[in-house]
């Protein structure tokens, strides 16, 4: 591979070309970006960095990711790039701080924030962290290390309460960089994004797994243990795509042969196990989430 010298210009104009191609939504109402984000800045940050050669694994995420940071930042998210066995956080996008309600310094929050994360969730949610990670060792790995897939997660309305701030409601979506053989995930991209005008103000708490994009887990509160499948079953993610599509309640039971109740009634069902606000809503959380995919 060839080093690449790349401007600033030169970036900004292929950031630019990406942009129109992947046709990236906003929602007008809600100045919220939709739709897969995280699945669109993976794919510029890999095919950005593929002919790229770089002194060290640091200075590689550092000096190609400023830009996707300023990118996601326009879209009102936040990006993080740090080594899941060191704990090293080679980059976090500018508005990182900011936006999670911390007052510490960067070089702090880089150092400590494991810890403070740990620190300023509920109780639940800290130990559901250990949960992943027993999940991860005895789950995820051994599937990674028989196919070199991909592993992603979205993790949904972590309640973040930092000392002087309020509390926050994010998601969290994950997408592995860097995979070693024996299935550990080395390099981690996660996407932040506040998502308080999306959700109920007594909304759940849950997470999807996607593995390989062959087999998908979910956890939700209510049940405290990681299953097999999609949080939703697949008749409501039928229906959740015909909702998307814009079809009515009386096209969709005559298009399933069900009656219009038992439609109401998945709606209703989606809506509970979301936490979702609306439909509208419940569409936005699905597709970052990859449990529908987008258009």
């Amino acid at each position: 591979m060839k080093s690449m010298n790349l401007s600033v210009s030169d970036l900004s104009l292929y950031l630019i070309t990406i942009k129109r191609r992947i046709s990236v939504e906003t929602s007008e109402s809600s100045g919220q970006v939709g739709i897969g984000f995280h699945a669109r800045l993976v794919e510029m940050w890999r095919e950005y960095t593929r002919e790229a050669e770089f002194p060290g694994m640091a200075d590689k995420y550092a000096e190609i990711s400023r830009l996707l940071g300023r990118y996601a930042e326009i879209n009102h998210h936040t990006v993080s790039i740090y080594n899941t066995k060191s704990q090293e956080v080679y980059y976090m996008s500018d508005n990182y701080l900011k936006m999670t309600g911390y007052s510490c310094s960067e070089k702090d929050y880089k150092r400590w924030a494991t810890l403070y994360w740990m620190r300023d969730l509920p109780v639940a949610q800290s130990l559901f962290f250990l949960q992943m990670s027993w999940f991860y060792r005895t789950v995820v790995k051994s599937k990674l290390s028989e196919s070199q897939g991909g592993f992603t997660f979205y993790l949904h309305n972590l309640m973040l309460h930092p000392p002087g701030s309020y509390r926050h409601h994010f998601s969290i979506t994950g997408d592995s960089l860097e995979i070693t053989r024996d299935g550990s995930v080395l390099v981690m991209l996660t996407i932040k994004k506040d998502i308080a005008g999306l959700i109920k103000p007594d909304s759940c708490w849950w997470a999807e797994y996607h593995i390989n994009s062959q087999h998908t887990y979910h956890f939700h509160e209510n049940e405290r243990k990681f299953q097999r499948g999609s949080i939703l079953s697949v008749r409501e993610r039928e229906i959740l795509l015909m909702i998307r599509e814009g079809m009515s309640t009386k096209q969709i039971s005559e298009k399933l042969f069900i009656s219009p109740h038992t439609v109401d009634k998945h709606r209703k069902n989606m809506l509970e196990k979301t936490g979702a606000r609306n439909l509208s809503a419940l569409i936005q959380i699905c597709e970052a989430a990859e449990i529908i995919f987008i258009n």
